[in-house]
């Protein structure tokens, strides 16, 4: 067996409690988007306790609508009969894996609206530039799956591609697949320093907020053409309508692209008609603090 096989998704253990790999990653990915946060933010004079708490109010919310989105796309796994409490605890136990991000961006950006309404602060500032740091939390995430032994593609016979990362063992299949896992980590990483440099440099309000939505999606739409997941629930609610087989998170996901873009491009054309300034060459200057305000009205009204 090859040593990508022999991997354990437990960390260690503390006494009766295990620490898994999975939880490790997420956590270190988290805690890497929360630093970055925190210094963009400082451009709008949000301070770093002020982030510490939106990060508080919108990672449980992530977490909640990540996971019930899998579990309801694999009710069948979790909803069993009888429903005790170990069903129970099967259904909340995200350390064992099991988050879907295209749900946990919504309870994030839920999050992030009742941090603002509380703070009065702009939604659409906040997330342009908080929103792409969650494409290299995920870059760092994905690792966990690799511990977890998941989110493979297609099976690969060919012995001069059973290498990692082009591929990756499976104990369970005892075969090598396709390692998706590291090629979505790969084009999401890249996805992060372009659209870090977009938000450094670009000036227009609701780029950024778009920019993540159409690049995790058209990484996402395209890898699922190889990825070996079993069709959700609305794949056979679709195939039932249809009468042939549909893959649903394909369909979504190009839609999806398609809106972002064309609302970009429409974001682009309205404030170039206005004559706004759109790219500084040596980055967006960030807004004046508020003594400097204060100086700014005082001579002014001289």
């Amino acid at each position: 067996m090859h040593w990508t096989g022999e991997v354990e998704p437990v960390a260690f253990r503390i006494g009766n409690a295990t620490v898994a790999w999975y939880g490790i990653f997420i956590t270190v990915g988290m805690v890497i988007a929360l630093c970055i946060s925190i210094r963009r933010l400082k451009r709008i004079n949000i301070k770093s306790d002020d982030v510490l708490t939106l990060f508080l109010i919108c990672i449980p919310l992530a977490i909640i609508f990540a996971r019930l989105g899998y579990v309801v796309s694999n009710y069948k796994y979790y909803f069993v009969t009888p429903y005790d409490w170990d069903a129970f605890v099967n259904t909340i136990a995200i350390w064992n894996g099991g988050l879907t991000i295209m749900w946990g961006v919504p309870g994030g950006v839920l999050g992030g609206w009742i941090w603002c309404k509380i703070y009065k602060k702009d939604l659409i500032k906040v997330v342009d530039l908080a929103i792409s740091t969650v494409l290299l939390a995920q870059v760092i995430g994905r690792w966990g799956n690799f511990f977890n032994q998941e989110l493979y593609g297609q099976m690969v016979t060919d012995p001069s591609h059973q290498w990692f990362p082009l591929a990756v063992y499976i104990a369970d299949e005892g075969a090598w697949f396709q390692a998706t896992f590291f090629y979505e980590g790969v084009l999401n990483f890249i996805g992060f320093i372009a659209l870090s440099y977009m938000v450094r440099h670009v000036d227009i309000k609701g780029l950024g907020t778009l920019s993540y939505p159409a690049w995790y999606c058209l990484v996402r739409g395209s890898l699922e053409f190889i990825r070996n997941d079993k069709p959700n629930v609305v794949d056979k609610w679709m195939s039932e309508l249809f009468g042939t087989d549909v893959n649903s998170v394909i369909i979504f996901c190009y839609l999806a692209v398609a809106v972002c873009i064309g609302l970009m491009i429409w974001l682009v054309v309205r404030q170039k008609k206005k004559g706004i300034k759109i790219f500084y060459k040596n980055g967006i200057p960030p807004l004046p603090s508020e003594p400097e305000k204060k100086k700014k009205e005082e001579l002014a009204s001289l």
